[in-house]
């Protein structure tokens, strides 16, 4: 989503910076954190990628999921954990403030690739068992519930747009998932923000839509709790899968949007504590961006 912005940001209007910063602190949860600093690139993005006493930055994240890693690691591979390692100590460079000021896209692009290279070493050299099927979880359950916060953030300040604007800000919403060439494949070139509502929330086929995240979240469930519907984590999945699966974009447009996103995001939150509860002795109150690691 850093990415997106920025290289959006280098074709559009200056008066466009600071709403396009804003929503993409909104779309994190990071907008009140941010407080009332100057909204402009520099500071937002770094913010989010450096900044150490922000619980939401890239590095804080990482740093989190390495000593996690380190905690675990009669738990987790060889290459797993040199992989999260590695890309601790690339963030940790005396050098990136400078990058993130000067060479923006080249610290994005080592981002991506790093994620990349960490899901694939865990899908590679992880057997199918509890520890691998918890990371699943994790993922799935971000990814739907990020979906959701995007599309809510985006579509309010998009649904009114003109018609060019309005095309080239979808590009950027789909762009954002990496959904573009995905949802081409489908749709052709008709970029209608009905279709791309659809391809978001409800395909079957695209990893990052919210119902294949869900499906694959109570796949997941199914075998760690057992198929019955009976706990409160598989009552609280199924609902929610099956929310998403025989709902109608048409109608939830008419009907409004933001409350679905939104009453969306909320039952996803619901599963995610219903896990904490059902799997781990110590279940807490999940807050975003406010994990601390033991």
């Amino acid at each position: 989503m850093l990415d997106v912005t920025y290289h959006n940001l280098l074709e559009s209007p200056p008066e466009d910076e600071a709403t396009a910063w804003s929503d993409l602190l909104a779309v994190l949860y990071l907008d009140r954190s941010f407080g009332e600093r100057a909204i402009d690139r520099e500071a937002v993005t770094s913010y989010l990628v450096t900044d150490r006493e922000n619980q939401g930055s890239i590095y804080s994240a990482v740093a989190r999921a390495r000593e996690n890693a380190r905690g675990l690691r009669d738990r987790i591979s060889t290459e797993l954990w040199e992989a999260i390692n590695r890309f601790y100590l690339d963030l940790g460079r005396p050098d990136l403030e400078t990058m993130v000021v000067h060479r923006p896209y080249e610290v994005f692009r080592t981002v991506k690739s790093q994620c990349q290279l960490i899901s694939g070493v865990a899908s590679q050299t992880m057997p199918r068992d509890e520890g691998y099927r918890f990371i699943v979880l994790g993922w799935m359950l971000e990814r739907a519930e990020m979906t959701c916060r995007l599309l809510a953030v985006r579509y309010a300040g998009l649904n009114n747009s003109e018609t060019r604007m309005g095309f080239h800000a979808w590009v950027s919403v789909l762009k954002s998932v990496s959904a573009y060439e995905g949802y081409l494949k489908a749709h052709d070139a008709s970029l209608d923000p009905t279709s791309v509502l659809e391809y978001l929330l409800l395909d079957r086929e695209f990893p990052r839509s919210v119902l294949y995240c869900l499906r694959t979240v109570e796949d997941q469930l199914n075998i760690l709790a057992g198929p019955s519907q009976q706990t409160a984590v598989g009552r609280a999945i199924g609902r929610v899968r099956a929310r998403a699966e025989f709902c109608e974009i048409a109608s939830i447009v008419d009907d409004g949007l933001d409350e679905f996103l939104e009453s969306l995001q909320i039952e996803i939150y619901g599963v995610a504590n219903e896990v904490d509860l059902h799997f781990f002795k110590s279940g807490t109150d999940l807050q975003i961006h406010s994990y601390r690691s033991a």
